[in-house]
């Protein structure tokens, strides 16, 4: 469907072409959401907010033929606008996430892999929003230079930048955490 036509047919209100909007998008969507959220459910609940605030404010669009983009812009929005709302709330144990009862039930390799997981997501987490946003395009919905500067409406020379740098932090991290190996002298560091 062409863009300028999906756009007039949601501001005329078509629910069909909602659907059609979300079918096309969801999976980019949802990994942008998972991205930010770290969690399944809240993914889920949070790609579902996005079609609807999409749907309420597709006048808002002033270039259809980069919706896909600005479903990403609305969904790491409403993502963090999400996670700050839950942190506000307090906690309670019966909702937190159990592990198994003991790491030894475990194989080694996916400790060590859960280990390091939770390493680079604190990493990333850790992050600027600009520098988050660089890495979920790229690494997450494996966009080119071009297509992150186009979706975030920066120059691509700022888009490779903030690549670098973040790439840098994570690297740092990761050594820090023994996770990488120390960088040689004169050389590119390793990750193990």
């Amino acid at each position: 469907m062409a863009f300028e036509l999906l756009k007039r047919r949601l501001v005329a209100r078509d629910i069909q072409t909602l659907e059609e909007l979300f079918n096309r998008f969801r999976e980019t969507v949802y990994k942008s959401a998972y991205f930010v959220t770290h969690d399944h459910m809240l993914a889920e609940d949070v790609v579902q907010n996005t079609f609807l605030k999409a749907y309420d404010k597709i006048e808002q669009l002033k270039d259809p033929s980069r919706v896909e983009s600005w479903l990403i812009r609305i969904v790491v929005n409403q993502a963090r606008d999400e996670l700050r709302r839950r942190r506000r709330q307090a906690w309670s144990p019966e909702e937190d996430v159990h592990l198994p009862a003991s790491r030894e039930e475990l194989p080694e390799f996916q400790v060590v892999a859960r280990e390091e997981h939770a390493v680079i997501s604190a990493a990333i987490d850790g992050l600027a929003a600009e520098y988050q946003d660089v890495i979920l395009l790229k690494y997450q919905l494996e966009m080119t230079t071009k297509r992150i500067a186009e979706t975030l409406n920066i120059p691509e020379g700022t888009v490779k930048t903030r690549l670098r740098k973040a790439r840098a932090v994570l690297e740092s991290v990761l050594r820090e955490s023994g996770f990488a190996e120390p960088e040689p002298e004169g050389g590119e560091p390793g990750v193990r």
